[in-house]
């Protein structure tokens, strides 16, 4: 049996398989690239040419028509909300069919270099809801992929990391293209077996939504203001241009204290010189909020682990991952909190990918989870809705839990519809774009922070006969598996009948 783990990222995609026992990380033809000192990297990029011609990778990266090109279409993917669709020929593009045709080009390559996985391993961002998952299995599922296994990226780079160091606890800190998340992980090794096992002691529960590209954005912006220009008075393909100029200034201010390049300006025909400083990115970083969200993700793993017994100095290790841990002001941040001697930070491209394919060797990973989640119901005399808790973050599997008694909200009611879904717990802080596509935050409410799981995940139970406001209906039961498949059984009161039976609601992330 053959096994790819593909760890899929906002800006880059790593794939990887054992070879002579060891993972390595392949260097798929024509796709990758490399930055200093890194390994293969597959651009998380699409471009649909002329007569439908896809282009991915590396090829896709050198393209510069904006409206051909697809970007960033995984963090879209892991939206709560789905972004409309782009056209391309007439052609509509969502962020699940850019997903679908950059993973079914990307397997097809693969093939071609002789490699058929019956098994694919992916990760997932730690604060992903249900539906992305569900967007992943129906891309996979869509491809044929026999067999299709989750992990989210900061254990999975704690279980590459970790897996010679049974008793070790480790915080990960994942700072990617699109996301930052936080996992801390104690590696056991079980008396009666020589596989091991991942314990979660605490995870980012929710999305701080920055990252690399964030930062890209920034320093173009940044670029702008300095020239007394805004985003919206530069052609999307100019800013395009600058955006990844500004990717390369990054790149460069982590080996280097200055950095300089040049941009053609479309609209003056200006070469425009580009000097950056790590002091001014540092600025920047500050000023844009990732440094401060760096430090409320950290205190907030931290909180979880004290309220488990688990302190600060307990910690051996703290593994850095992805691009954006490279930035020399992140990893200043981090050394400062925790000392030099725990920190690392080599591996930040193929750590995740590794620890996926490291799953295969585990005996369980130790979960529990990452989100809360709530049954919205309608009060019928305050005529709004209210939140009814059935799991909260931090909950470990199985588990189950019986709702009190269901009543219909009119009289003559033949059908009662349950909504489940996820939310942010009380002093939350929401990630939005405004109307400038700027990153911001707000505090959230039950009814911002409330996320269905999806339409085809309600609940829709008839009643028969029909329902008498005040009588007790129904008996509810939620319950979540093994593999975190919420199921929900129903018993309608009147008639004594199970009208549902452990009937599958959706798989939890």
């Amino acid at each position: 049996m053959t096994t790819l783990a593909i760890d899929f990222g906002t800006s880059n995609t790593v794939v990887c398989a054992y070879e002579n026992q060891k993972p390595v990380t392949l260097n798929v033809e024509g796709l990758c690239q490399r930055y200093d000192g890194s390994p293969p990297l597959i651009p998380s990029v699409l471009f649909v040419g002329g007569q439908h011609q896809i282009l991915i990778g590396k090829l896709a990266h050198a393209k510069k028509d904006p409206h051909r090109l697809f970007k960033g279409f995984k963090r879209d993917l892991s939206q709560a909300f789905q972004p409309a669709p782009r056209y391309v020929d007439n052609q509509p593009y969502t962020a699940q069919q850019a997903t679908e045709v950059f993973l079914r080009q990307l397997l097809t390559k693969l093939k071609q270099e002789h490699w058929h996985p019956n098994e694919l391993i992916l990760t997932v961002p730690v604060g992903a809801y249900e539906a992305y998952l569900r967007n992943l299995q129906d891309v996979t599922h869509a491809l044929g992929i026999e067999q299709v296994r989750f992990v989210d990226e900061s254990t999975a780079a704690a279980l590459g990391y970790g897996i010679h160091q049974p008793g070790s606890l480790i915080l990960v800190i994942d700072l990617g293209g699109g996301t930052l998340d936080l996992s801390l992980v104690r590696i056991l090794k079980p008396e009666q077996t020589t596989q091991y096992q991942a314990e979660v002691i605490a995870k980012t529960d929710r999305a701080y939504g920055c990252g690399g590209v964030d930062i890209d954005t920034w320093i173009a912006e940044w670029v702008l203001d300095k020239l007394k220009r805004t985003r919206q008075q530069v052609p999307a393909s100019s800013f395009q241009v600058l955006a990844e100029i500004a990717e390369r200034i990054k790149i460069r201010l982590s080996t280097h204290p200055h950095a300089s390049e040049t941009w053609m300006d479309e609209d003056t025909f200006a070469t425009v010189p580009i000097d950056l400083s790590r002091e001014q990115l540092q600025e920047i970083l500050e000023e844009r909020g990732l440094l401060p969200r760096l430090r409320e993700a950290i205190d907030e793993v931290m909180e979880k682990a004290y309220s488990k017994g688990v302190s600060k100095k307990e910690i051996h290790q703290v593994l850095l991952v992805g691009g954006t841990s490279l930035i020399p002001a992140v990893q200043a941040q981090i050394i400062g909190l925790f000392g030099r001697e725990k920190v690392s930070y080599h591996k930040p491209f193929e750590a995740v990918a590794h620890g996926a394919l490291a799953l295969t060797r585990f005996a369980q990973v130790q979960d529990y989870l990452r989100h809360t989640y709530a049954l919205r119901l309608w009060n019928p005399y305050l005529q709004a809705p209210e939140f009814y808790p059935l799991f909260s973050s931090g909950t470990t599997y199985p588990a189950s839990l019986d709702l009190p008694p269901l009543q219909a909200n009119t009289n003559g009611q033949t059908q009662m519809m349950l909504v489940v879904g996820e939310m942010s717990g009380e002093g939350a802080t929401e990630v939005f774009y405004d109307a400038q596509g700027h990153l911001q935050t707000r505090d959230s409410t039950q009814v911002s922070s409330f996320r269905p799981l999806g339409i085809h995940n309600q609940i829709s139970i008839p009643l028969q006969p029909s329902g008498q406001v005040g009588i007790d209906r129904l008996q509810v039961t939620f319950t979540i598996d093994a593999g975190r498949t919420l199921r929900v059984t129903v018993v309608d009161l009147q008639t004594r009948m199970a009208i549902m039976q452990q009937q599958v609601v959706g798989r939890l992330p």
